[in-house]
């Protein structure tokens, strides 16, 4: 009889300590798959492919933090690409670094620079 409950111990002690791992692994299983989806996302911000970074943020439900402070700063670093090649009168591949900040960004700020360069941009490919 002793042994019997001795044994159901042993037993009880077991499968709670494979209960413990199996959730464990489990929630690091989890942790795993959303951080690769989020490195994915990074992956994708930091070559530029900015219309599926979005996309796949929203897709995935992915929760970054500064989102929006990416998106200015993108959008800031267009405007400054643009701004050089419209210097050297590159106008048509600066109108769509402006285009591309313009849809970007949702600061006032940068609207109204994007706003200001596309218009110049045109007056100069239209001739005037």
């Amino acid at each position: 009889m002793k042994r019997d409950i001795f044994y159901v111990i042993i037993l009880t002690v077991f499968a709670v300590l494979f209960m413990l791992t199996y959730f464990s692994y489990r929630n690091l299983a989890v942790k795993l798959t959303r951080m690769e989806k989020t490195l994915k996302a990074y992956e994708l911000y930091i070559f530029s492919d900015y219309e599926n970074f979005e996309n796949y943020v929203k897709k995935e439900g992915l929760k970054i933090e500064g989102m929006e402070l990416l998106k200015e700063k993108k959008a800031r670093s267009l405007i400054a690409e643009g701004k050089d090649l419209f210097e050297t009168a590159n106008y048509g591949e600066a109108l769509v670094f402006f285009e591309k900040a313009l849809n970007l960004s949702d600061n006032e700020e940068i609207k109204k620079i994007a706003s200001f360069y596309l218009e110049e941009c045109r007056k100069k490919l239209a001739g005037d």
